[in-house]
């Protein structure tokens, strides 16, 4: 049973640990929030105790570039980072919402396209949210395993 989830924005800095632990706990390999991105954490709280066990880290697009350039990372995209959501809470709506609040937060900045280099493993969830492969899916040479082969994808906001 899932008690009541919160969503809370925090501040970067005050966030890192937190960020690193839930990626470690999630993935087995610790990353972080990466520069000018923002984040939303999701809490359960059940029986008077809150347990952090989701988040979301995203970079809104810049508003000062008007044409995407060739690479797929452009500023000119809202683009995120990171989706995280602890093992024992997927399935329950968790990342649904994290997302949906996250994409609130970057179309009332700017209305653009939202793209995400994901997981092999999370590409369904992606595409159940509108999310569509936008370029061959490629092996990075450098990431964990869970991160070995990348899915470009993206979801316009018409």
């Amino acid at each position: 049973m899932i008690g009541k989830v919160s969503l809370k924005e925090e501040s970067r800095n005050y966030s890192r640990p937190k960020f690193r632990q839930l990626s470690r706990d999630v993935s087995g390999e610790v990353f972080d929030i990466p520069e000018n991105h923002k984040i939303i954490f999701a809490y359960e709280s059940l029986h008077g105790k809150t347990t952090l066990i989701g988040g979301i880290c995203f970079r809104i697009a810049d508003t000062g570039v008007s044409v995407p350039d060739t690479v797929f990372d452009s500023e000119f995209y809202h683009v995120i980072a990171f989706l995280f959501v602890k093992g024992d809470f997927q399935g329950q709506g968790v990342g649904r919402r994290l997302l949906n609040k996250a994409a609130t937060f970057m179309m009332n900045v700017i209305k653009r396209p939202i793209r995400v280099q994901s997981a092999e493993k999370a590409v369904s969830f992606f595409e159940k949210m509108g999310f569509v492969q936008v370029q061959a899916p490629f092996e990075s040479m450098c990431g964990p395993r869970l991160f070995r082969f990348l899915y470009n994808m993206e979801k316009d906001v018409k």
